[in-house]
């Protein structure tokens, strides 16, 4: 792993740690849907902007890769910040680190046989998100909201593997903007939908958080990611489900004053377990 690599990978960490409980704060007082999207696509509009000569020079079926990349990578964060409304940025940061898990069944249904570690792996991972899911209610019931971060994970690892699978995809900048573009548009017409039709006022701190997801989240966070996927391995690129948990969560209980969980620890250790088991098995 080159030092480029490492710093990337760093990096995106920070970002995309920070993403949760910014996003935790849009929402207490802003629509969820519709500010994601509309923040998304403003990202995509200035990175379409800056690199329009790539784009041009953009066959269609790399736009349209591209397109069904950002439609499933952004798709899942809008449904995340729908569900952050009712869930813990910190514990849906953890749930969040099931993406791995969710990457081997779905290059399992697709014809890519797992390893054997990483089918011992799964069992492991899948009861450490019924604990989280379990506990996220503080008792031994839960929210179905829970359940929401758990399908945004599912759709995420969809992208992930679309954009690792695609060999035909435009250069670094085209290809982030056009994921945010697509993938904006879809979460800000959900939103427009879902949303509730109340006024979009919003105070100081929402709107902090807004330009943290602007800037550090769309603008940096994806840009990073489609980097390392062209310059390091699937495996590589996955492990950024080990850190950037740890960092939301941190930033969940330390900044936001969420509730710390023992339990919700628990089954956290069990995703990464297994998170782990996958990693090193793809590495291997």
């Amino acid at each position: 792993m080159s030092a480029r690599v490492l710093l990337a990978l760093v990096c995106l960490w920070l970002c995309w740690g920070s993403s949760f409980p910014a996003m935790r704060v849009v929402v207490a007082t802003l629509p969820p849907l519709t500010t994601s999207g509309a923040v998304f696509l403003t990202a995509g509009l200035v990175l379409s902007v800056v690199h329009a000569r790539d784009l041009r020079r953009t066959g269609p079926l790399a736009l349209r890769r591209a397109a069904l990349v950002g439609g499933c990578l952004l798709g899942a964060q809008g449904s995340a910040a729908l569900a952050v409304v009712h869930v813990p940025a910190s514990t849906a940061a953890l749930l969040a680190a099931s993406i791995p898990l969710w990457l081997v069944v779905l290059r399992a249904l697709t014809g890519d046989r797992p390893s054997r570690r990483e089918l011992l792996g799964l069992p492991i991972g899948l009861a450490g998100v019924t604990v989280i899911v379990l506990a996220e209610a503080g008792g031994p019931g839960w929210t179905p909201w829970a359940l929401v971060i758990v399908a945004s994970s599912v759709l995420w690892a969809a992208g992930t593997l679309v954009a690792a699978r695609s060999v035909v995809l435009p250069a670094l900048g085209a290809a982030t903007a056009v994921q945010l573009v697509a993938g904006g548009a879809l979460v800000l017409t959900a939103g427009l939908v879902l949303d509730p039709a109340t006024p979009v006022v919003g105070n100081a701190s929402s709107w902090v958080a807004v330009a943290v997801l602007l800037v550090v989240d769309s603008l940096a966070g994806f840009a990073l990611f489609t980097w390392l996927l062209r310059h390091a391995s699937v495996s590589l690129v996955g492990t950024y489900a080990y850190a950037v948990p740890v960092v939301a969560y941190l930033t969940g209980v330390l900044v936001l004053g969420e509730e710390f969980r023992p339990v919700v620890l628990v089954g956290a250790a069990l995703v990464l377990g297994a998170v782990g088991c996958a990693l090193r098995a793809r590495a291997s």
